[in-house]
């Protein structure tokens, strides 16, 4: 993807809502009773290109925005890379089954690493992503449970259209490319098609292409079943800053303690999405002035918690979280998963209890853990790199305490 690439940079390899609150953050340990299961999506491919940098297989790190989701009754959806190089979305069923989605504006020209990125799944069974056409461009689409897509652009001319969650109502949120304001916009679909595209207050003038420090812009990674959307989005200094939009269109905005002032520091990032309950709890990181990551839960209230999890490094781009294009979930128990970064700048997969203690994990042969999804059962998605530089899907079941 030509202009979002540039977008992210990622490091690879190299129950009472306040009763979660009051919880001390605990201690790291591996659970033995938990159970992972490592996955690939048919079709896949097991390459490695020396020269792009780029590894086949099922899920992505270069590709903005690659997410896997799992529902409430246990489906899967993500992302996998063929071998002739064209990306293509899965969904696997409880059971194991591979359906995949390839949605019509996808461009599937060998070597093109254009095709199908599929976001997220309600539990209804619906599914949102966007596919990448042969100039590069991005569009969204939305997939019903009997596999009819609707393809729509948040704005136009059509550039940039990437949406990243959905809701059970099927109402979807994300960013667009907005080449009248040269910025990445945050968006709300609603079920009914109509569009609200909108910006964090504060959010910065100049564009994407400015030089040399570009405005990243906004973006909304959950909308509830109320329509409150919550996203980031970077200000005139280009400090990031948590934004919720509430259905009427006003906005609150948060900043976690200790978040840094600095340019691109504060509190969320691009593509760092955050993770929402029901209850209207987020989980996400910040940045400090020393450029290290650090997770925070943020009530209902407005209330933080700030967490670091045993074993994270605490030098620059280190640290409880990764960064660009690295999501937290949290489900509707409080349970939170992410990943953190060491200090040879290795991500690992972590578990937060709703008790606050830490379980730490990563997939057999991994050199790299991505987890992305978390349900009330407590069954962890996401993907992790060997040391080929191949992509795997993984599937981690248990709560791990």
């Amino acid at each position: 993807m030509k202009s979002l690439s540039a977008r992210f940079t990622t490091f690879v390899a190299t129950v009472a809502l306040g009763g979660i609150m009051a919880m001390p953050v605990g201690f790291a340990a591996q659970n033995p009773t938990s159970e992972i299961i490592s996955f690939e999506a048919p079709g896949a491919g097991t390459a490695f290109n020396q020269a792009t940098g780029v590894g086949q297989g099922t899920g992505c790190f270069v590709v903005t925005a690659c997410h896997f989701t799992i529902n409430q009754w246990g489906a899967i959806v993500g992302t996998y890379l063929d071998a002739n190089n064209v990306y293509h979305g899965f969904l696997r069923s409880p059971q194991g089954q591979y359906a995949t989605i390839d949605a019509p504006c996808a461009d599937t020209t060998p070597q093109s690493y254009n095709g199908t990125v599929v976001e997220s799944i309600n539990d209804l069974g619906e599914i949102t992503g966007f596919c990448i056409d042969a100039a590069g461009d991005t569009h969204g689409f939305v997939r019903s449970p009997q596999g009819t897509i609707t393809e729509f652009d948040a704005v136009e001319p059509a550039v940039e259209t990437v949406p990243l969650f959905i809701n059970l109502e099927g109402a979807t949120v994300g960013f667009v490319y907005d080449e009248t304001s040269n910025l990445f916009r945050a968006f709300l679909r609603y079920p009914n098609g109509t569009l609200a595209v909108f910006v964090g207050p504060g959010s910065c003038p100049l564009g994407f292409n400015e030089t040399p420090n570009p405005c990243y812009g906004n973006e909304a990674a959950y909308v509830s079943l109320f329509g409150a959307s919550i996203g980031n989005f970077e200000d005139s200094n280009l400090v990031g800053h948590g934004m919720i939009r509430s259905p009427d269109g006003s906005f609150t905005t948060y900043d976690a303690p200790g978040a840094g002032t600095g340019i691109y520091q504060g509190t969320g990032c691009p593509g760092c999405t955050p993770g929402s309950n029901l209850f209207g709890a987020i989980a996400s990181e910040y940045i400090d002035s020393n450029n290290v990551f650090h997770g925070f839960l943020r009530d209902p209230n407005g209330k933080f918690i700030t967490f670091e999890v045993t074993g994270a490094g605490a030098a620059a781009y280190q640290g409880t979280g990764c960064g660009a294009d690295c999501p937290m979930s949290l489900n509707d128990s409080g349970a939170i998963t992410g990943s953190y970064s060491d200090s040879n700048y290795v991500q690992h997969g972590f578990l937060r209890t709703p008790e606050g203690a830490f379980v730490t994990f990563d997939p057999s042969g991994s050199a790299g853990t991505q987890p992305e999804s978390i349900n009330d059962s407590g069954a962890i998605t996401g993907f992790y790199v060997d040391a080929k530089g191949v992509f795997h899907g993984f599937l981690r079941r248990g709560y791990g305490y």
